[in-house]
């Protein structure tokens, strides 16, 4: 069998700083070969499905300047207290997702993992800022995700008097492996070093391989070291 091993590299992979457009420039223009090897940190488990998922950063503000609780400030419509209700309704929503499913995947959801607002504890905010992810399962459109979240910011605007903007910022799309060479060569791979295949399970993270099966179309498998800490300040590999 005759064949070749294509090694490549890019800038802008990480989100939210990397939006991914290399990656993608060079899928779009060919560079994807008949199947992709990514090394990232996941060695338990042959990854065959894995979520979508999308950067949320959404801002709440208020028209007027910073004030003095006791000088009219106390008045102004409550950027926080608006902040409070979005992440309710995010909350409520993660509950309703925890109905999608999927027997390897796990369930859709919706997480809030920063916010940030005010200046000292008795001065009304002119802005409140969240940020988080949501993540959908294979087979939903990525329009009806981002959809039914801009859909939750008109209502918390509307009801609360500010104005709430935000970025949805699609890192990578689902994708679900059919079986096939790679998969089969690869774990005859495994067996051969390790006398038994992996597991079939799920990537919980996103990476490149996303974008090469729901964009290319063709099969990607991450396989790399035993890692821990990711996006922490003390991220280690085994």
């Amino acid at each position: 069998i005759v064949g070749g091993v294509l090694l490549t590299a890019h800038d802008l992979h990480e989100s939210p700083w990397g939006d991914g457009r290399q990656v993608d420039g060079l899928i779009d223009a060919g560079y994807v070969g008949d199947g992709v090897l990514l090394p990232e940190y996941l060695c338990n488990c042959m990854p065959v499905v894995g979520r979508g998922l999308a950067i949320l950063q959404a801002s709440i503000r208020r028209s007027g300047s910073p004030m003095h609780e006791v000088l009219g400030g106390i008045e102004q419509p409550n950027v926080i207290a608006a902040g409070a209700e979005l992440v309710r309704r995010l909350a409520a929503l993660d509950s309703r997702l925890q109905e999608h499913t999927h027997p390897l995947a796990g369930r859709a959801s919706v997480f809030v993992g920063q916010v940030a607002s005010g200046e000292i504890y008795n001065q009304s905010p002119t802005e409140f800022h969240l940020d988080g992810t949501r993540r959908w399962l294979p087979g939903t459109p990525i329009g009806e995700v981002e959809e039914e979240y801009r859909a939750i910011l008109t209502q918390v605007a509307q009801e609360t008097g500010t104005e709430v903007g935000s970025t949805f910022l699609v890192a990578r799309d689902a994708f679900e492996l059919s079986d096939g060479p790679l998969l089969d060569a690869f774990q005859e791979g495994c067996t051969a070093v390790m006398g038994e295949p992996l597991p079939r399970g799920a990537k919980p993270f996103v990476d490149d391989g996303n974008a090469f099966v729901a964009r290319a179309g063709i099969p990607a498998i991450t396989h790399g070291p035993r890692a821990t800490g990711a996006h922490t300040l003390e991220e280690r590999v085994q």
